[in-house]
């Protein structure tokens, strides 16, 4: 049987021993799964994924070598396996998929390593795209993509959006779950990732799915949706699933089907990583918070993003700081769990807004101890979306090939347009905030534990009053953050 090798790479300083299944592969492979071979290599599960890499490329007929890349780091790794399969098996296709590949397609058919993209979605794309390949047939047929011919390049029609409910059945057994051993700090036990639904409708300035999507959004029907979480139950003995939805809340009424269907059915089943708007629960009732914690929706995770109302409506975030201290408060009655993220970095963005961020993430922490508020993070600008074109505009350089863009870091500003006291503050709150929520150190060590808990206190005391100078605990603090990514 022909083969198809798929390759994900790994992101530097992840932690090999707490990684989640590559679902975007399994979902690209699932529609090929009975007609080819298929093998994925997961950098960041095998260590020797050269000698794995090296050992498929030379056994049997290989159709293609498919990767898929997010912005950032994971280029790295990404253009490291194509340099190996150029190099060992110079005949063989190289097809580059995922975020990246999707959001800056012209740019990236230049590098020597990529032969075609897949744009966008690529369930239906690929699969014929390979037999293109596989029969020799001209690829001008397959919509959705662009690709080398000769000296010149060649891009077909855009592909309608590939609806999610014609997978109900993702193939998980291509890869080892076994090896996978995700265990949320929050949850103490193995997850396993799901899809209800994929895409999101709104219009957030910075999001990658405003391009990547276009902002449509498909799902699974309730009914379909039960069925994927009893056989995933049945098969793995697990009680907990991570939802890697973008936005499961988009059809309310889709989840109030799901829900009862749980509820129906007995599940007793925990949901973690629930993604979800703040908009959204100020909209709903408190008999439907209490339908979604009686399913098992029990923690919602919640980009709140800003403390600042200026700052919410440039990024058309469409919600408010009254908003979100409503919806905090509601959740806490509902026994919902809220996990908190937050960014600063954007390029209208004051030092008052920051601080008026951390503010906010340290007044949820108060009025809430079991709301978890991970560190601020800082914003990356994504290609196509509303920020990038505004930043362009400004005169903004970001990287001219697919090599560069592996440059970029998500703990880092991307881009200048900042002074260096702008800078600076903006860095080191996205290093301090780490220590303001001390339920992210409870599996340390307890000498580290008790270190990380007491600066948390002091952290706390200098944000509420404002007191952000002689900050000289940082440098130490860094390295305990460090370690903290070593253990």
């Amino acid at each position: 049987m022909d083969k198809i090798i798929l390759i994900y790479p790994s992101l530097p300083g992840l932690d090999a021993s707490n990684v989640i299944l590559p679902l975007s592969l399994i979902y690209i492979a699932t529609p090929l799964k009975d007609q080819f071979h298929i093998n994925i290599i997961d950098q960041r599960v095998d260590n020797e994924w050269r000698h794995t890499l090296e050992k498929e490329l030379h056994s049997g007929t290989v159709i293609c070598a498919g990767i898929s890349s997010m912005t950032g780091p994971q280029i790295s790794g990404a253009i490291e396996a194509a340099s190996i399969v150029r190099k060992l098996s110079p005949a063989v296709p190289i097809v580059w998929g995922g975020v990246h590949p999707s959001l800056t397609p012209q740019q990236t058919i230049k590098s020597e390593l990529v032969d075609i993209i897949v744009i966008g979605d690529g369930e239906e794309t690929f699969k014929e795209l390979v037999n293109a390949i596989k029969n020799g047939t001209d690829k001008k047929t397959v919509t959705g993509i662009i690709y080398k011919n000769g000296k010149s390049t060649v891009t077909t029609p855009m592909r309608e959006h590939f609806s999610i409910s014609k997978i109900d059945n993702p193939a998980y057994d291509l890869v080892p779950v076994e090896r996978y051993n995700f265990q949320p700090f929050w949850v103490g036990r193995k997850t396993l990732p799901m899809l209800t639904s994929r895409g999101c409708p709104m219009r957030c300035s910075y999001c990658y799915n405003t391009q990547f999507s276009h902002r449509t959004w498909t799902a699974l029907s309730p009914e379909q949706t039960l069925t994927l979480i009893n056989r995933l139950v049945q098969k793995y003995e697990i009680t907990d699933l991570s939802l890697l939805d973008d936005n499961f809340f988009v059809d309310l009424q889709r989840v109030r089907g799901i829900c009862r269907l749980i509820i129906d059915n007995h599940l007793n089943i925990n949901f973690h990583n629930v993604n979800c708007r703040v908009d959204t629960i100020a909209r709903i009732d408190d008999g439907f918070l209490n339908l979604l914690k009686r399913a098992g929706f029990k923690q919602l995770l919640i980009g709140m993003e800003s403390g600042s109302n200026r700052v919410l409506s440039r990024i058309k975030k469409d919600s408010t700081l009254e908003q979100i201290l409503t919806v905090s408060t509601r959740l806490k009655n509902a026994g919902i769990r809220s996990f908190c993220s937050f960014m600063a970095g954007f390029p209208f963005e004051t030092i008052d807004d920051i601080k008026m961020t951390v503010l906010l993430m340290n007044r949820l922490l108060t009025e809430n101890p079991d709301t978890t508020v991970f560190k601020l993070q800082i914003y990356t600008p994504f290609p196509g979306t509303d920020l990038f074109d505004y930043i362009s505009k400004r005169g903004m350089r970001f990287p001219a090939s697919l090599e560069g863009w592996a440059t970029y870091h998500y703990d880092r500003i991307n881009y200048n347009g900042f002074n260096k006291q702008h800078r600076t503050f903006l860095e080191d709150m996205n290093s301090y905030t780490i220590f303001l929520d001390r339920k992210l150190f409870n599996s340390l060590s307890k000498y580290l534990s008790l270190v990380s808990y007491l600066y948390s206190r002091i952290l706390s005391f200098r944000i509420n009053r404002g007191f952000y100078s002689c900050m000289y605990e940082l440098y130490p603090l860094k390295i305990l953050q460090k370690i903290r990514s070593w253990l």
